[in-house]
Formats: C-alpha cells, sequence, structure tokens
C-alpha cells in the first residue's frame, strides 16, 4: 500500500502558493505596495513603470519607514505590524494587516526593500532573488521606503503565461493607481510610464482629484453626498445625460478601501432607479465610513470585498442617499446645465469654495420662495370654461359633458396655470428656469433667463411632474380618481382579464373602478385616476394591466410601483404636437422647479438644457 504521509511545506513554496492568491498580476503587487505607503503616513508617493509594469515596477515614498532591525521581516510571511492579536482582525483601520503581500511579492520577483527612518544618517536595504533572500545591508536613501518589483513571475513560466499585452497590465497599473489616488487627494501623487509622465498630482479636493484623473466635466455636472447617521457617505454621484464624455467612472470606497460588493452595487442601482435611462450606467465616486466592527474585509485574498453586519441597513442608508442627493430640486442640484459638449463657463469662486454644490445656481436662480411677483401682474387664469374639467390637480372635479369633442384641457394635463409677466422690477428675481417665450415645433418650450436660454423637452418634463405627483398619491393611501360619464367596455385575452381579476385591489388604489365580466372576458372601465388624461383610457388600462401580470405577485409589484406609476404618467403627458400658450407653459415651468428628479424624464432622460450668453456670443463671435 503506497501510503502519502503529511508533510510541512518548505517556506519558499508556501510564499509561492500565497503569490498566486495575492498577487495575479504587476497590478496586484503595485496595490499591495502603495497601500503600505498610505499606511506610513507618506504625503508623496512616486509610481515609475517599466514596460506597464511587467518589466520593473518602482514605488518610493516618503512615509515613516522601517526599522533596522524589522526590515527583515518585511520579506517573511504574517509579519505585520498592523495587528497584534486576534480582536484586530475585527477592528482593521488600516490597508493593508496580513503581513503576507511583500513575501509572497518576494518569492516570485527580483525585489529590492530600501528604507530609513527620521534621523538614522543612513538607510537599508534587503533583497530577494525570486526566494533567494540576501542579507540586509546599508544603503544612502531619503526619509521613507523604495521598493523595486523586477521580472514578476519570470522564473515560473506556467504563471507567467497568464500575464496579457504590456498594454493590458499597464492599463491595469494605472486602474490601481488611480483608484488609491483618487481615495487619498491629501497625498500627492505621481506616476510615469517607461520614463513618461502620466500623472503628477499635488495635494488636492476630492474634487479636484477626480477632475484630474478623470476629466474638467466631473467638476461641473455633479450632485455631492454628505449624509450621516449610523454611517457616514460623502462624495459625488453624476448623471450621465449632463456629461459631454464617454467613459464611464464608478468608485466605491469602504473606510478608504476600494471594493466591488454586490450589496453596494445593488443599492446603488436602487438608488438610480427612475432617473437614469437603459443606456446609461450609474457614475459616482463615494465613500462609506463604518465602524470597522461592523464590517469583514477579510474575507477576499485581494481585500477586494467585504462583509457588512447589517448589509439590509448599508443598503437602505446608500439608496435613499443617492435617491436624496438625485432628488434635489433644480435649484440645488449643482447640474451646470449646457448642451452636451459644449464648452461650459468657470464654475464661480462660491460654487468651488461651498461645502455642498447643492447650493449651485442660486446667486442667480429661483430657490424656494425667494422669488416674488408682483400680484397685480399675476393673473390666475382658469382656462377651463364651465362644463370643463378645472384648478389645479387638488381640487379637479370631473365635470358636465360637452358637446364638442376636443383635445385635453389645461387641468387635464395636471398643469396649474397662471398667466405671468416678466418682471419688470429689477428687485424681482427672475425664476430658475425663466419665463416662457416661445414653443418650438410644438415639442420643446423656449425660456429665456436672466443669463440666457433653457430649452425643455415638455412631454419628458410633464412625464416626471406627474410622476412624482402619482407616487405621492399613492404614499398616502390611493390615486384620487374621477368617474368617468360612461363606463369604458375594452375586451381582453384571458390572461389579462385573469390578471385583472387577481389584482382589483391594487387597480382601485391606482385609481382605476372596473368591473368584469367573467363570460365575455369584458371589463368595465368607471372611473380613472384624477390627473389622466381622458382621451386614451383603453391603451392605458391595457398597459397597466399588462404591467401587473409582468410583475406578478405584491411583493414584486411593490418593487416596481414606479414602473407602474411611470407607464400611467407617460399616458398621461402632454404629447409633442400639443400646442401650449404661454401660461401653460410658464405653469409647466414652475411645476418643475417644485419638482423632485424633475432634471430628467421618467426614463432618464434629460428634461432641460441651458445655453448661456456667454456661449451665444461666442457663436456669433461677439466681442471678438
Amino acid at each position: 500500500m503506497n501510503l502519502n504521509r503529511i508533510k510541512k511545506l518548505p517556506a519558499h513554496l508556501v510564499n509561492r502558493i500565497a503569490a498566486g492568491e495575492v498577487v495575479e498580476r504587476p497590478a496586484s503587487a503595485l496595490k499591495e505596495i502603495m497601500e503600505n505607503s498610505v499606511d506610513a503616513g507618506s504625503d508623496k508617493i512616486i509610481v515609475e513603470l517599466i514596460q506597464g509594469g511587467v518589466k520593473q515596477i518602482k514605488i518610493t515614498d516618503n512615509g515613516s519607514g522601517i526599522h533596522q532591525d524589522d526590515i527583515p521581516l518585511t520579506i517573511e510571511q504574517h509579519a505585520t505590524s498592523k495587528i497584534t492579536d486576534e480582536d484586530d482582525l475585527y477592528n482593521i483601520k488600516t490597508l493593508g494587516f496580513r503581513g503576507e503581500g511583500l513575501a509572497s511579492i518576494a518569492a516570485v520577483s527580483n525585489f529590492i526593500l530600501a528604507s530609513k527612518i527620521d534621523g538614522n544618517s543612513h538607510g537599508y536595504a534587503i533583497s530577494s532573488n525570486f526566494g533567494v533572500i540576501n542579507q540586509v545591508n546599508p544603503k544612502a536613501i531619503n526619509n521613507g521606503t523604495v521598493v523595486e518589483v523586477g521580472d514578476l513571475y519570470h522564473n515560473i513560466p506556467a504563471r507567467k503565461k497568464f500575464m496579457k499585452s504590456e498594454t493590458t497590465e499597464y492599463a491595469h497599473c494605472k486602474g490601481v493607481f488611480e483608484r488609491i489616488a483618487l481615495s487619498y487627494p491629501e497625498i500627492s501623487f505621481e506616476l510615469t510610464n517607461n520614463g513618461k509622465s502620466i500623472y503628477k498630482l499635488n495635494k488636492q479636493t476630492l474634487l479636484e482629484r477626480i477632475a484630474s484623473l478623470f476629466g474638467d466635466d466631473y467638476n461641473h455636472h455633479y450632485f455631492q453626498i454628505l449624509e450621516c447617521g449610523n454611517y457616514n457617505l460623502s462624495g459625488y454621484v453624476y448623471h450621465p445625460s449632463y456629461l459631454s464624455g464617454n467613459k464611464t467612472i464608478q468608485y466605491f470606497y469602504v473606510n478608504g478601501r476600494y471594493v466591488r460588493d454586490k450589496v453596494v452595487q445593488n443599492a446603488i442601482k436602487q438608488g438610480f432607479s427612475g432617473v437614469l435611462h437603459h443606456e446609461h450606467q450609474p457614475q459616482y465616486v463615494l465613500f462609506l465610513e463604518v465602524n470597522p466592527i461592523d464590517v469583514d474585509v477579510n474575507v477576499h485574498p485581494t481585500k477586494s470585498e467585504v462583509r457588512f453586519k447589517e448589509s439590509g441597513s448599508v443598503h437602505g442608508f446608500i439608496s435613499s442617499s443617492i435617491k436624496k442627493a438625485l432628488g434635489a430640486d433644480i435649484h440645488r442640484a449643482n447640474v451646470e446645465q449646457a448642451i452636451p459638449g459644449s464648452q461650459t463657463n468657470e464654475v464661480p469662486s462660491s460654487v468651488q469654495n461651498s461645502h455642498s454644490p447643492k447650493s449651485f445656481g442660486s446667486d442667480n436662480g429661483f430657490k424656494n420662495n425667494d422669488w416674488k411677483h408682483d400680484d397685480s401682474r399675476a393673473i390666475r387664469e382658469w382656462l377651463p370654461p364651465r362644463g370643463e374639467l378645472r384648478s389645479s390637480v387638488s381640487d379637479t372635479k370631473f365635470a358636465e359633458p360637452r358637446s364638442e369633442v376636443r383635445g385635453a384641457s389645461r387641468a387635464e394635463l395636471g398643469l396649474r396655470v397662471e398667466l405671468f409677466h416678466e418682471p419688470e422690477s429689477q428687485n424681482t428675481t427672475t425664476p430658475m428656469l425663466g419665463f416662457a417665450i416661445a414653443q418650438l415645433h410644438g415639442v420643446y418650450i423656449l425660456s429665456q433667463t436672466t443669463d440666457g436660454l433653457i430649452v425643455v423637452d415638455m412631454h419628458a418634463a410633464h412625464e416626471r411632474i406627474l410622476l412624482e405627483k402619482l407616487k405621492t398619491q399613492l404614499s398616502i393611501n390611493q390615486l384620487s380618481s374621477q368617474n368617468l360619464l360612461m363606463p369604458v367596455s375594452v375586451k381582453l385575452d384571458e390572461i389579462l382579464f385573469d390578471t385583472v381579476i387577481e389584482h382589483k385591489d391594487t387597480l382601485l388604489k391606482l385609481g382605476f373602478t372596473i368591473r368584469y365580466e367573467t363570460h365575455t372576458n369584458e371589463i368595465h372601465i368607471e372611473s380613472v385616476p384624477m390627473l389622466f388624461n381622458a382621451s386614451n383610457i383603453e391603451q392605458m388600462v391595457k398597459d397597466v394591466i399588462t404591467e401587473l401580470n409582468k410583475y406578478g405577485n405584491s411583493n414584486v409589484l411593490a418593487e416596481h410601483q414606479e414602473e407602474i406609476l411611470s407607464t400611467m404618467a407617460c399616458h398621461t403627458a402632454v404629447r409633442a404636437n400639443h400646442q401650449l400658450n404661454i401660461p401653460e407653459m410658464n405653469a409647466m415651468l414652475r411645476d418643475m422647479e417644485q419638482t423632485e428628479r424633475s432634471n430628467y424624464c421618467n426614463h432618464g432622460r434629460p428634461t432641460w438644457f441651458k445655453l448661456s450668453m456667454n456661449e451665444l456670443d461666442g457663436m456669433f463671435m461677439r466681442g471678438q
């Protein structure tokens, strides 16, 4: 009988096994070493690559350095200064903590580490030739640490073949550099590849660091998050519709550590729901601060995943914080509106110095009730004549029949109609979205502001206004409904008919009263939501029933409530080529200013853009 005996593996083989888990490629080595530099308190870190890191990686920092006696321990497995007992393992406050990164790298590369602490006349260096360790020698070096990694996996062809081209490996190294540099804007960073300078980043604010790494566009079109509670969430989210470039930035950090976590990703997706077009991806740079004892970072060899003690609580906090930021009304949202791709003006100094960018635009915009108009020139106009729907949404009454058939009335559109004249007094502030001056091709509202021109997609804007009103009504109890003078009969197929029976309570809550006849599969619609445009009842009800069938049980329905309401809003919203007069257009602009998320429609498309006078002057070369 051939019985294999258990034996302890030699140290160099243990290190190579660990290297296979921790150091997948040059970028993995770069990450481990840069994190050590951050943990050492460095305020300047220089990264030099040769052949994208395949040939060599060199990192120089000015951190606290390593004591002479500890230098041999830097390349021994599980030797670290960052934890001392088991309790520390569940209260991690540093990026590194396992004590295996440098040992793993040294086992599979030509490795040199040199370090000097403040007060010593010189430093000391140790080297490892693919695991063959040389003794420590004196080394002339500035305060801090220098680490060089050459020919990674050169002596292990089976492992080296998994590495990609120089271009690919460089891209991974650059990504690691950006992630760490982004997380610590108070540290200056430099990156070169083959002697060419890629980044030279001075100490900056986070917003400046984002712009330095990804472009100045990200310095203008942001929503800031500053939320505190059981956790702290800070950073910036971006709506892709207002960015001119094609890049997508998605960076999330937990206690300063970059992670890609499923709970977090789903929470962010939920936070952007209802405001993001299906072709777009959310963009963000966010930092979550959690008590270290409430998060386990020791669940993955590369430390790129975490496990939250209260994952549901974290999920809800993140998604609600993002919804709140993106739901900021037009006046507080820092979306410096401009035509996509056009050159934007510099951000005003008042914004650059502001802690919260939600104050953007308040200098010349409409904020809460700051705008006061002269009552003598603001005449409420009840446009629908007696016998039609009238007034605003809150007090709409279904009316007596009329003999003629015509388009939807103003009140049916859900608009609060007032006749506004542009203020003559200089003491009167113009609203953020200005005053309507014309309708373009029956699709766009043109509005004049104090410093330019606003273009509004009237259908997209009206969709959002109606959706938010529907959501508000439903959150109170159920949607207000109006009785039809004559029931509308609709014949359904068996599947949709069964859906009506199954979800009759849900339909009632949505504002529909429906009778049905089982022997004919016919339904009779007796009332519809108050906001609804009565001209296309049959199709709208069919679409709502189809959505109810699609989402099935009540739990799923609750999750997809916004989609159902969005379908209703889309049917109800004013359509292209529907002519609006000036008071109606102004009414829509005022409603937009008071509606959450009105920067974008229910499908995530932008609802308005601004063309400033500076941009218009530039087009016509005025002043040149």
